[in-house]
C-alpha cells in the first residue's frame, strides 16, 4: 500500500519568550533560593562546631532541605 505525503499547514515557528515580568520573577526566586540554602550551609557548618572539610556535605544537605520546603525537586 502506497503512503501519501501530506504537506502541514504553515505556521509560524517564532521562539516564545518570557515578558520581563517573568523574567524578573523567576530571578528574584532563584536568589531567594540560593540565599536559603547558603544561609542553611551556614547553620549547619555552625551546628557542627565550624570544622572544616565537610563543606560539600552541607551544602547538599542544605539544598534538599530548601528545596523539599519551597516544593521543588533537585
Amino acid at each position: 500500500m502506497a503512503t501519501v505525503k501530506r504537506d502541514r499547514p504553515k505556521t509560524s515557528r517564532t521562539k516564545k519568550t518570557a515578558s520581563a515580568p517573568e523574567v524578573a520573577r523567576v530571578t528574584t526566586q532563584t536568589i531567594d533560593i540560593q540565599q536559603a540554602i547558603r544561609a542553611r550551609a551556614y547553620e549547619l557548618y555552625q551546628q557542627r562546631g565550624g570544622g572544616h572539610g565537610q563543606d560539600w556535605e552541607d551544602w547538599f544537605r542544605a539544598e534538599s532541605e530548601v528545596l523539599s520546603h519551597f516544593g521543588a525537586r533537585g
